[in-house]
């Protein structure tokens, strides 16, 4: 009863991802999730339109806003709208989102414990011996999906070091199918007011050292938003080379934000999460003495991704008034072409330098 083909730890969406691919490959599964499901989770949720192809069938049930229409700001003060011809972002609320997903892995065979805490692992024979607050298991591969604060990642000895702290609260008002992204406000993030059904999420992410309550406020007020309801945070880690990815050892695989796939320009990790996860169950069926080889095979094509968008963000973020000038100037809509998954963040970067040297030399050269 307690020996299974994988063990998830974590119940997000790159742990149902896992547990959803691997039993519909015919592996017995077993997901470790800490909290009793369903759970609050923090998050704004805003998931791009080009995760459809990963979720499975009846998502589109939890949606609460299709967002057909982006604001971008610049410190709070002037901002420009782009309408898009069909949706490019949704959004969805995590405790339903998370437990449809769940649900969905467990109606492919996957087993769920709830109020589970995994606690250590170690090499027991031919499998890993697994001890958690409900007892011992044994599985011939382990896949750690649980997230920024990843026991897994810890005991195969990966240490966080690049991460964006974000705050959020949540208030009245309504936006509906647009979504406001303000840049300008700190150095290396943004802030933004996203729709939560009928009523709204604001919030700011960065990874630089601010007064970031303090921030969020001010920005909140320039954006006449007074009432300020109680502020959550959280940290959102991320990837901006090869050698920020978190792949696991051995018969262990790391998926999600456990793995610091997250995007290092706006933060979007559920794409990444779902990715990963087919991904990690890709490699343990091709290779199950040795997938690790395979996991970063397979996750190539994932990271440059990260790798582009981190070049992107660290140019955007440095030079922030230029990248306003060119989201202005039509980048805003070439990004609409990325979040519905018709472009790449390689072929963004491409098609964009030579408008960002352009831009660069107007605001710093000529003038």
């Amino acid at each position: 009863m307690n020996f299974y083909d994988l063990v998830v730890v974590g119940g997000g969406p790159a742990g149902s991802s896992t547990a959803f691919h691997a039993s519909k490959r015919g592996l017995k599964v077993l997901i470790l999730e800490k909290k009793k499901v369903p759970r609050f989770k923090l998050c704004a949720g805003c998931i791009s339109g080009r995760i459809s192809p990963y979720l499975p069938a009846g998502w589109e049930k939890l949606v609460l806003n299709r967002i057909s229409s982006g604001v971008l700001g610049y410190a709070g003060t002037e901002s420009f709208e782009v309408p898009a011809e069909e949706p490019i972002a949704y959004i969805i609320d995590r405790v339903e989102f998370d437990t449809f997903l769940l649900e969905k892995a467990q109606q492919e065979g996957a087993h769920l414990l709830q109020e589970c805490e995994f606690f250590y692992l170690e090499k027991e024979g031919a499998r890993y011996r697994i001890s958690t607050s409900k007892g011992v298991f044994y599985a011939d591969h382990l896949v750690g999906s649980d997230g920024f604060y990843s026991k897994v990642a810890t005991l195969l000895g990966y240490k966080k070091k690049k991460f964006f702290k974000a705050l959020e609260f949540f208030t009245e008002g309504a936006l509906f199918h647009k979504v406001l992204i303000d840049i300008g406000i700190v150095k290396r993030g943004y802030a933004w007011i996203f729709p939560k059904g009928n009523n709204l999420s604001v919030g700011i992410a960065c990874n630089g050292d601010y007064e970031l309550t303090k921030t969020l406020k001010d920005y909140a007020e320039k954006r006449g938003i007074k009432n300020i309801t109680k502020i959550y945070g959280w940290y959102i880690p991320y990837a901006e080379s090869n050698e920020d990815v978190f792949y696991g050892k051995e018969r262990i695989l790391l998926t999600g934000d456990a793995a610091n796939l997250t995007d290092p320009l706006l933060g979007e990790g559920i794409y990444y999460a779902f990715w990963s996860g087919k991904v990690a169950v890709d490699a343990l069926v091709l290779s199950p003495s040795h997938p690790t080889g395979n996991y970063k095979t397979l996750l190539k094509d994932l990271v440059s991704e990260l790798v582009y968008a981190g070049k992107i963000a660290r140019l955007g973020y440095r030079f922030q008034k230029v990248a306003y000038r060119m989201a202005k100037k039509g980048a805003l809509r070439t990004y609409y072409g990325l979040l519905k998954g018709n472009m790449s963040y390689k072929e963004l970067f491409l098609k964009g330098w030579l408008d960002f040297l352009k831009e660069f030399a107007y605001n710093y050269v000529w003038r």
